[in-house]
């Protein structure tokens, strides 16, 4: 469990005013600041109390005529990784303060019901009891222990119909993940329609590959997952054979199991392969201190080979150079979403979240994983009002599936949230003398969106 909880506090795999799905180029996102959030209809159903001025119609639990009731299930105390997710529920709320004081949503005041999931399933069960009672949607779920999704799929609506309860999740495995009722701005692509067949069809992103194979030749080298879950190797391991495929090549067995609380000592083995063959690249998709352990022990056994470097996005982090300090210099990682600690000064709206927060120092991929999915819940309940559209469970379900262009006010590129597809749009960085600098592409508030970052493979992990 522990190196399953590393991974969760550098995890990244992205989200306040009348934020819009508007499309991005093929290389850059739009950055226009969101506009205030207002309702679009007027008038109200014939079959409900009369509502405020400007409030569109429409009734559900969670949701009255002054009031839309919004509940994230987050793991943040618990005796593992104190204030785990905080900065996920922190941004969840000030996406709320930006909405109120803009009006509203839908002419409602919103209202975050934060529910601590503990790392603990019972917890995080009764949070899920207590928001389909109580909530109208989950909004930047962040729930490690969430595995019965009964209560998600079976939650009744205000009529008594089990129609479930719409789960914007910013952080989520298989089978949360796949799970219908479930919506993600980074999904995992093809699997979950074939997660039960063998092979498995896997979408999986290698722009990173492709930036590294056209810019350093005969590239070879090992992959390390995490160990401690098997839901890892399922999700790690097709992306590191379709780096493979694009020409990396594999040194000794390619990919090892590595658990995120081993110590340094115990990495002897994997810098062995290493500096036995020469190797030339190097991705340890564990956790951030595994990373950190990895540079440090092959600076320690004279390891010189090696030109790419590169660790999962929970690495873009300021934690990550003061605790490996010039021992990472030169370290890669893949994002999804803008380079906060730069690109908050490009982009408005995400520069209003960092304000709101008290810096960058304040802010982390989970923090802006849970706020594009504020955002996404916002753009959905404005789309289900539209021309005097009633809101409900099932109109909001409505809007969500047809999510198909929405990229968060620019802080994600363009995706089909919809049809739980994932953007091929990407932003590599690179930490250069302790700072994140962005490589591919550099130009703030822009992403390389090239269709060909995205491959489709059939893979059967056991």
């Amino acid at each position: 469990m522990a190196g399953l909880i590393a991974v969760l506090v550098t995890a990244a795999l992205v989200a306040a005013g009348c934020s819009s799905s508007s499309t991005s180029s093929s290389t850059t996102s739009s950055s226009a600041p969101a506009a205030a959030s207002s309702a679009a209809a007027t008038g109200a159903s014939g079959t409900q109390a009369p509502s405020p001025a400007g409030t569109a119609p429409g009734s559900d639990i969670g949701l009255t005529a002054t009031t839309i009731k919004v509940g994230i299930i987050a793991d943040v105390n618990n005796p593992l990784v104190p204030g785990l997710f905080q900065k996920a529920v922190n941004a969840v709320k000030a996406w709320a303060t930006t909405v109120n004081a803009s009006g509203g949503l839908a002419g409602r005041k919103v209202v975050v019901d934060f529910c601590d999931g503990k790392l603990d399933p019972n917890a995080t069960a009764n949070c899920v009891i207590q928001a389909c009672q109580n909530d109208f949607a989950l909004v930047g779920t962040s729930a490690n222990a969430l595995e019965d999704l009964s209560d998600i799929d079976g939650c009744k609506d205000a009529a008594g119909k089990a129609i479930g309860i719409a789960n914007l999740a910013a952080f989520a495995f298989p089978p949360e993940a796949c799970d219908p009722d479930t919506y993600r701005v980074s999904g995992i692509g093809a699997y979950c329609k074939t997660a039960k067949q063998r092979p498995s069809t896997y979408q999986v992103p290698i722009g990173d590959a492709r930036y590294f194979t056209s810019h350093f030749q005969g590239l070879h080298g090992i992959w390390l997952y995490d160990s401690d879950d098997p839901t890892f190797k399922i999700t790690q391991t097709p992306d590191f054979q379709a780096m493979s495929n694009l020409g990396i090549r594999k040194d000794g067995q390619g990919f090892y199991a590595l658990s995120g609380a081993a110590p340094q000592s115990a990495l002897t083995p994997f810098i062995q392969v290493i500096k036995s063959s020469g190797a030339t690249f190097v991705y340890d998709d564990v956790t951030t201190a595994s990373m950190v352990l990895v540079r440090r022990e092959a600076q320690l056994q004279g390891v010189s080979s090696v030109k790419v470097w590169e660790c999962n996005s929970g690495c873009y982090d300021p934690r990550f150079y003061q605790q490996g300090g010039a021992a990472v210099n030169g370290t890669y990682a893949m994002l999804l979403d803008l380079p906060y600690l730069s690109d908050y000064k490009d982009n408005p709206v995400l520069a209003k979240l960092v304000t709101q927060l008290g810096g960058v120092a304040n802010v982390d991929n989970n923090a802006i994983n849970s706020y594009v999915d504020a955002l996404l819940f916002q753009d959905a309940v404005q789309k289900a009002v539209a021309n005097g559209g009633t809101l409900n469970r099932q109109t909001l379900f409505t809007a969500l599936n047809g999510e198909h262009s929405f990229n968060a006010d620019g802080i994600i590129g363009t995706t089909d949230v919809g049809n739980h597809v994932t953007s091929s749009c990407e932003v590599l960085v690179q930490l250069q003398n302790g700072v994140w600098n962005r490589v591919d592409p550099v130009k703030p508030g822009t992403f390389n969106c090239d269709s060909g970052n995205q491959t489709t493979l059939k893979m059967s992990v056991s």
